[in-house]
């Protein structure tokens, strides 16, 4: 009889710990996806209200004390570290460093809530929603331009020659904190800062790429921005801007032959699966514009606007060194692995510049010639800072 009780005993010990191991991989694969398998994005009137969205922060948290404040941050990275990546995307590398800081450096009285992976919605639903109070904070990229076409002058194609040069300019510039200032005004949104998402190559499934005229007839996926369509189609390409959830299955069905990303996005959502080749020519640099309702950023306590933007100044810099560790080293590996790599000659660089010329008179055009000149004097003071 005992041994048949100890028996019995043991199997119900062994089917409760398989049971909860199961759960627990299930409650860590349900928070650790990847973008590409994120849910499609849902419209801005679509998004269910943020507070019906419990579930899909990183991770169940206790709270040992009640806040007072409770900032939900939207993004577009998936919160792959560490159960996937090796580091946090950059995005989520920004997100992880402000909740720390800021509910530290505020014992807990202001909390952070963290929904990576376009959880709330796609890039343009939740910036509406972070207008309209929805949301407390957002990160956008190329869809703020619908709301201030002037942003387009940071999207002009080959005009950050390196990093630390679009670094200086957004931490530094004039121009850019009176352009801040003004989308604030537009939107009701305040630039709190501006991480980094990389500089963006071509990539495409027919033929390598080694001069603008290799571009010709094909068709690629472009960022919902205009100007990103007006320097495709001035090297002789089509563009379709599509969201970015959409890459892989437009790729892998002939939708479209080709798109342009950082290589870190190019790894993270394994578009080399999609895609043979890769075209190293750095023709745009991406940011991060993160932003926060600026309502509700003003009706904080003048202590907690301070920690907020200290956490977004620290989180800035884990984002950009991220984003530069991820695709100069870690996941340049993976793409040179699976696709053929070119980086051109100096003169076929020159080349893509100069068929890409045309989209700096499209953009005068559209903003004024006063704000295209003021942007590129500015870009050359940032140059002479680092002898370029």
């Amino acid at each position: 009889m005992r041994k048949t009780v100890l028996v019995v005993a043991l199997v119900a010990i062994f089917v409760f710990a398989f049971t909860s191991c199961e759960k627990r991989d299930s409650a860590a694969s349900s928070t650790a996806g990847t973008m590409e398998a994120a849910a499609p994005a849902e419209t801005a009137s679509a998004a269910k209200p943020a507070e019906e969205k419990v579930d899909v922060s990183i991770k169940e948290e206790v709270r040992l004390v009640d806040p007072d404040y409770t900032i939900r941050f939207a993004y577009y990275d998936a919160p792959t570290w560490p159960t996937i990546s090796k580091t946090p995307l950059p995005e989520h590398a920004f997100g992880l460093v402000f909740k720390s800081i800021v509910e530290s450096s505020s014992n807990g009285k202001v909390a952070v809530e963290l929904y990576p992976g376009n959880a709330l919605g796609d890039t343009k639903a939740t910036m509406e929603m972070a207008m309209s109070g929805g949301l407390e904070m957002v990160t956008t990229t190329g869809t703020i331009s619908s709301l201030m076409p002037e942003t387009q002058i940071i999207f002009l194609p080959y005009v950050f020659k390196s990093d630390e040069i679009a670094w200086d300019f957004f931490d530094n510039s004039e121009l850019w904190k009176e352009m801040s200032a003004e989308l604030e005004e537009i939107s009701g949104l305040k630039m709190l800062a501006v991480g980094q998402n990389g500089t963006r190559h071509f990539t495409n499934n027919v033929r390598p790429i080694h001069t603008p005229a290799d571009m010709k007839g094909l068709k690629f996926r472009v960022m919902q921005s205009p100007i990103y369509v007006k320097m495709v189609e001035a090297m002789g390409a089509k563009a379709t801007p599509l969201a970015s959830g959409e890459i892989y299955t437009a790729c892998q069905t002939g939708v479209v032959d080709g798109q342009e990303n950082p290589i870190w996005n190019i790894a993270a959502n394994k578009w080399y699966e999609v895609q043979k080749y890769i075209t190293l020519d750095g023709h745009t640099w991406s940011e991060n514009f993160i932003t926060i309702n600026a309502d509700f950023f003003n009706s904080l306590p003048e202590e907690y606007q301070h920690i907020i933007e200290v956490a977004a100044y620290h989180a800035q810099n884990a984002d950009r060194a991220a984003e530069a560790l991820a695709s100069r080293v870690l996941d340049f590996d993976s793409v040179r692995e699976n696709m053929e790599v070119y980086v051109p000659t100096a003169a076929e660089l020159e080349e893509f510049k100069a068929a890409a010329a045309p989209t700096y008179d499209w953009l005068r055009g559209e903003v004024g010639d006063e704000i295209v000149d003021r942007f590129l004097a500015e870009v050359k003071k940032s140059e002479a800072k680092f002898g370029w």
